[in-house]
């Protein structure tokens, strides 16, 4: 069989439809019974991970010279899997081609642009909410990654449940926990982190709450001196609020550099980060499925995060929930987590266990078998 793939989220620095993609060629790469073709828009990455007797790689050129996501997606992509005898079309993003030659299925990662517009701008409003309905309606599969999410799909979408199929995430497989205290000391100096630190990571966007987190921080932090805060995540905050003023604001008054912010980490850094963070926080009034909270389960870090969306399925009894995203809430989980070490310390252990519960091998092999099973 011949699965085809839009592998566009593979060219440049993977975010998390690339990091999604990767866990699922980890596994499909050992798959020599298949035969996957990769279409790229703008370069081939040069990557191990694509090396593989059943991955065929191909840069579909523009002939017209000018690049377009419209144009491959719409029209590259259909030509090709066409041309090249493509069995199936598999997209890891929410789009497909408006005609596909082939069957295909698309990854509904979540629909929060269907419930809550109000967070995008009007161009991604036109592209997710027309576009994204029209390729979930139109494609033979739908891949979901909560049972959060498909319940949303099914309500907005009127789909059959029956056609949608979840496939929970996990941490990456090369995650490895940093112990060598020479390298963390080394990197919490570069970074200016001098005590203990809270981590936040993931981009930055209004439902995600920093703002609250950064005042509850500024109020925990003039009791508890030797705690700082990190935030890992670009500002992509709609309407814009300007985090980098709070956070300068919150370190005058505190007369410290206490909260630190970082767009970018390099996978190393953010490995020694996790490992040597005392809490993570991680909020949001919505979320398909919050990999950032199992991922700092792995590295053995007790949870904040928010009781609603997929959040309290992929969380469960591991994790300390905030009920309400404002600053008392915020502040008194962190105290509780701050104070009670006994408390901390169960949340590890509780964790630990619901990390049993998430597997990229799981999620590659059932998404397959769900491929190969569909009536051709």
């Amino acid at each position: 069989m011949i699965i085809a793939i839009d592998a566009r989220s593979l060219e440049n620095n993977k975010t998390g439809v690339g990091r999604y993609l990767t866990g699922l060629l980890k596994y499909w790469k050992n798959n020599k019974k298949h035969q996957f073709i990769f279409y790229f828009k703008d370069k081939i990455p040069d990557d191990d991970l694509l090396k593989s007797d059943n991955f065929e790689l191909k840069l579909l050129k523009n002939p017209f010279k000018f690049s377009s996501n419209f144009f491959f997606q719409h029209f590259l992509l259909p030509y090709n899997l066409k041309k090249d005898r493509v069995n199936f079309f598999f997209s890891p993003f929410y789009l497909k081609p408006l005609y596909s030659p082939v069957k295909s299925s698309i990854v509904l990662h979540d629909i929060s642009y269907e419930a809550h517009p109000e967070w995008f701008d009007f161009k991604s409003q036109i592209i997710l909410r027309i576009l994204s309905k029209f390729s979930a309606k139109t494609a033979n599969l739908i891949f979901t990654v909560s049972s959060y999410s498909k319940s949303e799909i099914v309500k907005f979408y009127k789909i059959n449940p029956d056609k949608i199929t979840v496939t929970h995430l996990a941490p990456d497989d090369n995650f490895i926990k940093i112990s060598d205290i020479g390298k963390i000391k080394a990197l919490k100096e570069k970074y200016n982190i001098k005590n203990k630190f809270i981590l936040s990571v993931g981009s930055m966007f209004n439902r995600r709450h920093i703002p609250e987190i950064i005042e509850a921080f500024e109020k925990i932090a003039d009791k508890y001196k030797d705690y700082q805060f990190l935030i890992i995540g670009k500002n992509h905050t709609h309407p814009f609020v300007d985090i980098n003023n709070k956070i300068k604001t919150a370190n005058n008054n505190l007369g410290r550099n206490a909260i630190i912010n970082l767009d970018f980490v390099s996978e190393e850094e953010l490995f020694a980060f996790y490992s040597s963070c005392e809490i993570n926080i991680y909020l949001s009034d919505y979320e398909g499925f919050g990999l950032p909270v199992i991922e700092a389960q792995f590295f053995g870090k007790p949870v904040i995060t928010s009781y609603n969306s997929s959040l309290i399925e992929v969380g469960g009894d591991s994790v300390e929930f905030v009920k309400n995203n404002n600053v008392k809430g915020i502040y008194n989980s962190l105290e509780k987590l701050i104070s009670d070490e006994g408390y901390k310390n169960r949340l590890v252990e509780l964790g630990s266990e619901n990390l049993k519960r998430f597997s990229w091998e799981r999620c590659a092999e059932k998404t397959l078998e769900k491929i190969l099973n569909i009536r051709y």
